[in-house]
């Protein structure tokens, strides 16, 4: 019995360790490629970290006896320099003059503000209280006149000041630069010597007393003369420049044994210790595969193969679909390939993470040995692999896309498209392999076949797609106009089919937008002046009444004038009672929140009730009215209060905007199913505005705002037709301004 257990665990332990034999000889051979570089001798000296080290050096030798060359013995103004002095001087006096002008230009608009104030204080009856407040603004005048003096020396002493920091950052700045690099410079005395000469100047430049001979270089870690005329290495090329570019000449050496640290010879040895652990590697290697080479021989032998192991797993396996396998396949491919050439096995101190990378790189290596077996025994038997294909998730997508997408002809499309481009990948790798591996008259049917393939899907398939690609780009440079406000861009609707359709469709969404952007940019300007119209008309009569109470506060008015204050009070709070009335009437009739009372009543009554009521008015005018009715007794179903209010409205505004020594026309007339009201003058004012915007509350004629009225007039009668039924419509012809309002003969739902 133990016998027997022992034969069945064998393989599993033979495969075990095959596995780890195979993850080591991986690991081994992907680090020796990774790091092969590092097996040339002396590779430190050609590596980006020496360059890295000499260009560090030479930087330091630059800044320290070229850059700040002489720094200490130079003065504060030498360390500047003329022309960056003159750059701040130039900056700070520009802006020097202009916070002059700025702090000039507020302070005069305050004294003209504080001598306005004066001035109409001046005009009022004297007081002590008007006196006092006299006082006091011709006391803060004569502070801003102080503080205006005294604005150009103030920002003189500021320039100054501004300069005087300036220079001071400077040299705190360069100051610590140059002691930085000295510093550093001298603590790689010990390792690091230079004997350079400057050929322009004469100067000697070195860190050590003599000059290195010929046996010194030689038997230094590293020395190098510059310049030279051929250098490999990119930092090398780059110091070799600079010495030609600064005139200069000499030696760097580096000693094989420096007093002090030196990260170069530290990094040297560090480069030998890889390339003595990737011979150690190589070692590795070859018994690896000596190891693996008799395992395998061992296994084929004693018959030990695969089946063994995946037998028992094949009812587990098969409950994964089959595409699902193929790809946890490719997964774990990837995966294993990825871990293992990042994997760091090669480090010291060996512990239990060594252990758990094989570990989790073996058991990638067996699951992915059992899914190739069952992938093989799946092509070695077709029958069982179709019924795995047709239990798998393809079918099942298959069936659900048929029953739920609505468009087969583009799932037909993209089905042939996808099956045509996968064959030509593989019509072109089965060519190479054949070309490559197989004799002439094995691969030419294949061949001949594979080139008409090709052929049919370079001229078919490819223009086919470059077509729809070409299509859709430029559906989607005009989608990114039309999203970026370039609304008079218009996607070609070039050919047939979907694409066609979705860029008709965007030209529709894009007008749509473009309508929609012009009415809310429209729609804002209006509200915009509205809320102007609407401020100014409510200031101008409280400004008068919160003047005239002040005045009215004095108690030695004479009687006649407190009366006349009176009289102005009472006619500036009717006016700003109009405009409230007005304002909250015209707001009702926005919302449609406004009750009619509607009955069957003579609209020339009507019309001659209006007419009577501004009698007054008309003959105190220059205006002569033409009034024509037709029928005397012509009814229409309307609420007559309201009707009323629309003649009042239009006859008022003709009043108020009319050119004075003309004549306004009113007639009353029937048509078929409507009564027509019609009102014409000639405008006092230049029309030099749409139709549309008259109707808008508080828009005006009088664009200067002199005359009496709300605004309101024309938007509150025509809010009142339109709620009746009827319409009201104005046309402009010239200075011509002509009003005509249509009344439906029979009872009509409000317009919505």
């Amino acid at each position: 019995m133990a016998t027997k257990s022992r034969s069945k665990l064998v393989p599993w332990l033979a495969w075990g360790l095959l596995s780890y034999l195979i993850v080591l000889g991986v690991m081994t051979a992907s680090d020796v490629v990774k790091n092969q570089e590092y097996l040339q001798k002396d590779y430190y000296f050609r590596s980006p970290a020496f360059y890295e080290q000499l260009q560090q050096h030479f930087n330091l030798f630059r800044n320290v006896h070229v850059v700040y060359n002489h720094y200490e013995e130079k003065t504060d103004a030498e360390k500047i320099g003329q022309a960056r002095m003159e750059q701040w001087t130039r900056h700070y006096e520009t802006m020097k003059n202009i916070e002059v002008e700025q702090r000039r230009a507020e302070v005069q608009e305050q004294i003209q503000n504080l001598q306005a104030l004066l001035d109409r204080y001046s005009e009022y009856a004297p007081d002590s209280d008007i006196e006092a407040k006299i006082a006091s603004i011709k006391k803060e005048i004569a502070l801003m006149q102080d503080t205006e003096a005294k604005i150009s020396p103030n920002a003189e002493r500021e320039k100054n000041e501004r300069i005087e920091k300036e220079i001071k950052n400077y040299l705190d700045f360069h100051n610590k630069q140059y002691a930085a690099v000295k510093h550093s410079l001298s603590a790689r005395s010990g390792s690091f010597e230079y004997y350079v000469n400057d050929l322009e100047t004469g100067e000697k430049y070195s860190n050590k007393s003599g000059y290195p001979g010929h046996t010194d270089m030689q038997e230094a870690f590293y020395a190098i003369r510059l310049p030279q005329t051929t250098l490999e290495g990119g930092a090398l090329q780059s110091i070799n420049r600079s010495f030609q570019q600064y005139r200069l000449e000499g030696i760097f050496l580096f000693p094989k044994e420096p007093r002090g640290f030196s990260q170069m010879i530290a990094d040297h040895a560090y480069f030998n210790t890889l390339r003595q652990r990737l011979i150690y590697e190589l070692y590795l290697l070859g018994a690896v595969v000596v190891a693996t080479a008799a395992l395998i021989f061992y296994l084929r032998r004693n018959r030990y193969g695969i089946e063994v192991v995946q037998q028992n797993y094949t009812a587990v396996i098969h409950l994964i679909p089959l595409e699902l396998r193929w790809l946890l396949l490719y997964v774990l491919t990837m995966f294993a390939f990825s871990y293992g050439s990042s994997a760091a096995l090669f480090r010291l101190p060996v512990g239990p993470g060594h252990f758990a990378q094989c570990t989790l790189l073996a058991l990638l290596i067996g699951c992915l040995g059992l899914l190739l077996a069952d992938t093989v025994l799946l092509l070695r038997n077709p029958q069982a692999l179709r019924e795995q294909w047709e239990a798998g998730l393809y079918r099942k997508l298959q069936d659900y896309v048929q029953a739920k997408l609505v468009d087969r002809h583009i799932l037909t499309k993209a089905v042939l498209i996808f099956v045509m481009t996968v064959l030509f990948g593989v019509f072109l790798f089965n060519v190479m392999n054949y070309i490559r591996f197989t004799s002439f008259r094995y691969f030419y049917n294949i061949f001949s076949f594979s080139v008409g393939y090709v052929l049919f899907y370079t001229f078919v398939v490819i223009p086919y797609l470059f077509r729809r690609i070409l299509t859709f780009s430029r559906i989607l440079t005009g989608a990114e106009a039309i999203a970026s406000g370039r609304f008079d861009h218009t996607i070609e609707e070039k050919g047939r089919g979907n694409l066609a359709r979705l860029a008709h469709l965007l030209n529709n969404i894009k007008q749509s937008i473009k309508t929609s952007v012009e009415r809310e940019t429209k729609s804002e300007r209006l509200k915009s002046e509205l809320i102007t119209n609407v401020s100014h008309d409510l200031k101008t009569p409280l400004t008068s009444i919160m003047n005239y109470v002040d005045l009215l506060k004095h108690k030695d008015l004479p009687p006649e004038t407190v009366a006349s204050y009176v009289e102005v009070l009472d006619r500036k709070t009717q006016r700003l009672k109009v405009l409230i009335d007005d304002l909250f009437e015209a707001s009702k009739m926005a919302s449609g929140s406004v009750e009619l009372a509607v009955e069957h009543v003579n609209v020339a009554d009507l019309l001659q009730q209006a007419l009577a009521e501004f009698s007054d008015k008309i003959e105190a005018s220059t205006l002569t009215f033409r009034v024509r009715v037709d029928n005397p007794k012509v009814t229409a179903p309307l609420d007559g209060r309201k009707t009323w209010r629309v003649f009042e409205n239009l006859i008022s505004n003709a009043l108020k905007y009319a050119m004075p020594h003309t004549r306004v026309h009113l007639a009353l007339t029937e048509e078929a199913d409507k009564v027509v009201f019609t009102i014409n003058n000639v405008a006092a004012y230049e029309l030099n505005f749409e139709v549309d915007e008259i109707f808008e509350r508080f828009k005006r004629g009088d664009t200067s705002r002199n005359t009496e009225g709300s605004g309101l007039g024309l938007a509150i009668a025509k809010s009142i037709v339109e709620l009746q039924g009827g319409q009201l419509r104005i046309d402009i012809d010239g200075d011509y301004f002509k009003v005509r309002v249509e009344f439906a003969r029979e009872a009509k739902a409000a317009a919505s």
